[in-house]
C-alpha cells in the first residue's frame, strides 16, 4: 500500500484537528507498512512560545515504550545463552526480597516482565522520583504490601522491571544502559536516541514536556537524574523508531540481519498475563475478545488481527507504539502535553484507515469520554470540600506535629515550623508547616491545616499536585504517624505511613 498524497492530507487534517482539540504542542508520527516508511513527521512546536517545530528527528521522552526494548534485552541474554526466562530471580539478585517470602522464592525473570508479582498497579513507584541508587530502591520493594496473590493477578509494576534492568546489568557486565545501546540502539542504526535524557549531550533536536496546571499549559522539569531506566527512560525519534517497528515486524530482522532471534520475539508476544476487559474498552471495541499481558508488551484482539503495543507516559510526555502483525503495519506516536488523548486516537484511526474500513469519529467520541471525567473529576473536587469540617483547629500545638519521621518505602521525613507558626501566631493558610521528604529534594510542600489533624499539603512541584495528610496521635499528647498518598491517580497509589521518631 503507498501513502497518496490524498491520503496523507487526510491524515494530517485529522491529527492536526486532533492536536488542535486538545491543545497538544507537538507530535510526531511514523506508519509502517510493508517494511516501508509510509509516512514519518512531525507536527507542531517543540516548546510552547518558541518556534521550533517538530520533525522527524525530534527527540520525545518515550516512557513505559522502553519495557518493550528490556523485555527484547533480556531475551538476548537468553538468546546468548547467558540465563533463561525462568531462571529465578535471587540467582542474580541474591538479596533481591518482596514481601511475602514465599513469591520471593519462586519469582523468576519472566515474572518481572509480566506484572504478575503481586505489587499493585504502581505501588511504590515515587520511588523511582527519589535519588536513591536502583538497587536501594529494589531494595525497598520488600516493605511494599502485595496487592494480590503472586501470579494470581495483574498489576503494573514499574519496580519489576528497573530490578529486570539490574539482573541485565549482572549478567552482562555491563549498564542497562550501555547494553541497549550497544545491542538494540547501534545495531537498528538508532542514532538519534539516547536511553536517558543525560544523554542527549549537543543534541538540540528535542520536544520540551507540557502538561495542563490548574487548567494552564505549562512546561515541566524532565527529570534525567531519576532511576526510571529499564521502566521507562528512553528519548527516540519518529525516524528511529520506524527501525525498531520494522525490526519487530520483521522478526527481529532489519535489511537482511537478524538482530534478535525470532524465538524471542515470539516469545515477547505470547500472553503471560490475563487482562481483565474494562467495560468501556468493550464499549469502544465489541470485536474484542481478550487483553493480555506479554513479555513487555501489551496484547489484544483488534478487528480479528492480533494487536501488539504499549503505551508510555512520563512528566508531560505521552506516546503509543502498535504493531499488527499480520498486516505488516506498525504505528508510533508521540506527544510532548500530558494529559491529551491525541495520541491515543491517531492510532485508532490510521488503523481503521490501513485496514479499509470506515473510521469512527474517534475525536468526538474521545471529547465525550473526556467530558464524562472531567465532570467526575469535578464532582469529587466538591465531595473532597464538602467533606472538609469548617471551623476546626488541630488538638495539638503546632510544634507537635513538627519533627522528624521515617517510612520503611519511602526513608525518612521532616516537618518542621515556617512563617507565622515559627514565632507562635495562630494558625493561617498561609503559614504553617513544611514538610520535606529525605528520598527527593523536590518531594517537599507546604501543610495548611485542613480539618480537625489533617493537613493539606501544597507539593512545590506542581506534578505532585496535592494531597491530605492526617496526623495520627498516640493518645498521650504526642503525634505517633503521619499517613500521605502522593498522586495517587497518576503517580503511586499507596498510603506512606511515617512514624515520628
Amino acid at each position: 500500500m503507498n501513502m497518496t498524497t490524498d491520503l496523507e492530507k487526510e491524515i494530517e487534517s485529522f491529527i492536526n484537528q486532533a492536536m488542535q482539540t486538545w491543545n497538544v504542542p507537538g507530535l510526531a508520527l511514523v506508519v509502517v507498512k510493508d517494511d516501508k516508511v509510509m509516512l514519518s513527521k512531525g507536527f507542531g512546536i517543540r516548546e510552547i512560545g518558541k518556534p521550533n517545530q517538530v520533525d522527524e528527528h525530534t527527540l520525545f521522552a518515550i516512557g513505559s515504550n522502553t519495557k518493550p526494548f528490556t523485555a527484547t534485552a533480556m531475551g538476548l541474554l537468553v538468546q546468548d545463552g547467558k540465563l533463561a526466562w525462568d531462571d529465578p530471580v535471587t540467582k542474580y539478585l541474591p538479596d533481591f526480597k518482596l514481601y511475602d517470602p514465599h513469591a520471593t522464592a519462586l519469582i523468576t525473570i519472566r515474572d518481572l516482565l509480566c506484572h504478575r508479582a503481586g505489587l499493585g498497579t504502581w505501588a511504590g513507584d515515587i520511588l523511582l522520583s527519589s535519588n536513591y541508587s536502583t538497587e536501594e530502591i529494589v531494595r525497598r520493594i520488600q516493605h511494599i504490601p502485595p496487592d494480590y496473590s503472586f501470579r494470581a493477578g495483574y498489576g503494573y509494576s514499574n519496580l519489576m522491571f528497573i530490578t529486570a534492568g539490574l539482573i541485565i546489568e549482572k549478567v552482562s557486565d555491563m549498564s542497562w544502559d550501555d547494553f541497549i545501546q550497544q545491542r538494540i540502539l547501534a545495531p537498528l542504526g538508532m542514532n538519534d536516541s539516547v536511553t536517558n535524557a543525560r544523554y542527549f549531550g549537543d543534541r538540540t533536536n528535542i520536544a520540551v514536556p507540557h502538561e495542563d496546571i490548574k487548567g494552564n499549559l505549562q512546561t515541566v522539569t524532565q527529570h534525567a537524574e531519576t532511576h526510571v531506566g529499564a521502566a521507562g527512560s528512553i528519548c527516540a525519534s519518529a525516524a528511529d523508531i520506524a527501525l525498531w517497528l520494522r525490526m519487530q515486524l520483521n522478526n527481529g530482522s532489519l535489511d537482511g540481519k537478524q538482530i534478535v532471534d525470532s524465538a524471542i520475539i515470539a516469545e515477547t508476544r505470547t500472553p503471560h498475563t490475563p487482562m481483565k476487559l474494562r467495560a468501556m474498552e468493550k464499549k469502544l471495541f465489541p470485536s474484542r475478545h481478550f487483553s493480555a499481558y506479554g513479555l513487555g508488551w501489551m496484547l489484544n484482539d483488534n478487528n480479528g488481527r492480533l494487536s501488539i503495543r504499549h503505551t508510555g507516559g512520563v512528566n508531560g510526555m505521552l506516546s503509543i507504539t502498535l504493531l499488527i502483525p499480520e498486516e505488516k503495519i506498525g504505528i508510533a506516536v508521540m506527544t510532548n502535553k500530558l494529559p491529551n488523548a491525541a495520541y491515543i486516537i491517531v492510532p485508532h484511526y490510521l488503523t481503521e484507515v490501513l485496514l479499509g474500513l470506515p473510521p469512527k469519529d474517534w475525536i468526538q467520541v474521545y471529547t465525550e469520554l473526556e467530558q464524562q471525567e472531567n465532570q467526575r473529576a469535578a464532582q469529587a473536587q466538591t465531595q473532597k470540600a464538602d467533606s472538609r469540617i469548617k471551623d476546626t483547629h488541630p488538638s495539638l500545638a503546632l510544634e507537635k506535629y513538627a519533627g522528624a519521621y521515617d517510612s520503611a518505602i519511602l526513608g525518612g521525613a521532616t516537618v518542621s515550623l515556617v512563617g507565622d507558626a515559627l514565632s507562635g501566631e495562630a494558625v493561617s493558610k498561609q503559614s504553617g508547616l513544611h514538610i520535606q521528604l529525605q528520598a527527593d529534594e523536590s518531594i517537599s510542600g507546604t501543610l495548611e491545616h485542613w480539618h480537625y489533624d489533617t493537613f493539606l499539603c501544597k507539593w512545590h512541584d506542581p506534578v505532585l499536585g496535592e494531597s491530605l495528610i492526617p496526623f495520627i496521635s498516640d493518645g498521650q499528647g504526642e503525634v505517633a504517624e503521619f499517613h500521605v498518598k502522593i498522586r495517587e491517580d497518576w503517580i503511586d497509589p499507596l498510603e506512606h505511613v511515617f512514624k515520628k521518631l
